[in-house]
């Protein structure tokens, strides 16, 4: 016949400071842990993804495939976790073991919000940022990822440190004193990486475009990185220019200009009659409606008279930015033949004679 007595007795035993009972408790909640984490992961992988599999989109596919396994090991650390508050280790090694659980926990948590962020911005930001008009930089995009997934995790970091013991206040004034020392040290840099978020973010120019800075560099943009942006001139020389310069100078960029207005003064002879000046104006205007790469909306006016010559202003619009340097070429040699021809002379500047010096 059974003996409850003798059972009862058996599990009242003491063992390393905790009686028998408490022990298979623990071992209960392990083996528990152990069928729920298989469980869960029989859910996730086997059940709600074939449910997932009708969604519209990607994104709950992707979460449950990234997210399944850290999360079938995290029930069982709970599992685990609650199987250590029923026994009572001796000094100090039942909070090292509850704090190197509670790290564990918060390791594999970092884990899963690590991938979960990955899948968001995949699925959803950086669609999100090439259907924006502009377009938003893929680096903008990239640098954001980095910047929420590491903050993310240093959160989780700051709790399990917290957990464990330490003096979280201290280390984190400790690093803001280091930071504030770090920052003094590399403010170029940092001046260059927020010009290139800037540039980034305003988008005044993407890899290919011909841009000039401050009049002082132009050519057509290589690379753009964190530091500093490299542009090669129309002669092949490669310049490297801060992005914390770009960021503050007047850039021009001719890749994305809709034309060029050409604005131009002819100075003609002083001594044309009236009659000269108006044949000058209209053979000007014969080359202009004759030329089709311009607008036909031009004007050809006489704009003032100088000390040694008759001004005649010429304005028209180039609709294609790449062709300007050659039509403006090809209009104004038509325009010098065409007034030889008509015998209109350009105008000569007088020479100025400096006084004779008084004889001594």
């Amino acid at each position: 016949m059974f003996n409850w007595h003798d059972l009862n007795g058996a599990l009242r035993l003491q063992y390393a400071g905790n009686s028998l009972r408490k022990w298979l408790v623990v071992v209960g909640l392990v083996l528990a842990g152990l069928f729920a984490a298989l469980f869960v992961r029989f859910v996730l992988t086997r059940i709600l993804a074939r449910l997932t599999t009708h969604t519209k989109t990607e994104l709950d596919d992707r979460l449950v495939a990234a997210t399944s396994m850290p999360a079938a090991i995290l029930t069982f650390f709970g599992f685990v976790h609650a199987a250590l508050h029923v026994p009572r280790l001796p000094g100090r090694l039942h909070e090292l073991v509850l704090d190197a659980n509670a790290v564990a926990m918060a390791l594999i948590t970092a884990v899963i919000v690590w991938r979960a962020l990955d899948v968001l911005f995949d699925e959803l930001m950086l669609p999100w940022a090439e259907r924006h008009q502009p377009p938003i930089n893929t680096q903008v995009v990239a640098i954001t990822r980095a910047v929420t997934k590491w903050t993310a995790v240093a959160f989780l970091a700051i709790t399990a440190l917290h957990r464990a013991g330490f003096d979280v206040v201290s280390v984190i004034t400790g690093l803001g004193i280091g930071g504030v020392a770090v920052a003094f040290a590399a403010q170029e840099t940092l001046g260059n990486v927020l010009g290139a978020l800037q540039i980034m973010t305003d988008q005044p120019f993407v890899v290919g475009d011909v841009v000039r800075i401050d009049n002082d560099y132009s050519g057509r943009v290589l690379r753009m990185g964190l530091r500093s942006t490299r542009i090669v001139t129309t002669a092949g020389v490669q310049i490297i220019v801060p992005n914390k310069r770009i960021a503050s100078a007047v850039l021009q960029n001719f890749s994305h200009a809709n034309g060029l207005v050409k604005d131009v003064t002819l100075q003609l002879d002083r001594k044309l009659t009236a009659e000269q000046l108006r044949l000058a104006s209209q053979v000007t205007r014969e080359v202009l409606a004759a030329e089709p790469r311009i607008s036909p909306d031009f004007t050809v006016a006489i704009s003032g008279f100088g000390d040694w010559s008759s001004n005649l202003r010429v304005m028209y619009f180039i609709p294609r930015l790449d062709e300007s340097v050659l039509v403006a070429h090809d209009v104004l040699l038509a325009v010098r033949e065409r007034l030889a021809e008509a015998g209109v002379q350009l105008a000569v500047p007088a020479v100025v004679q400096a006084p004779a010096s008084a004889a001594s």
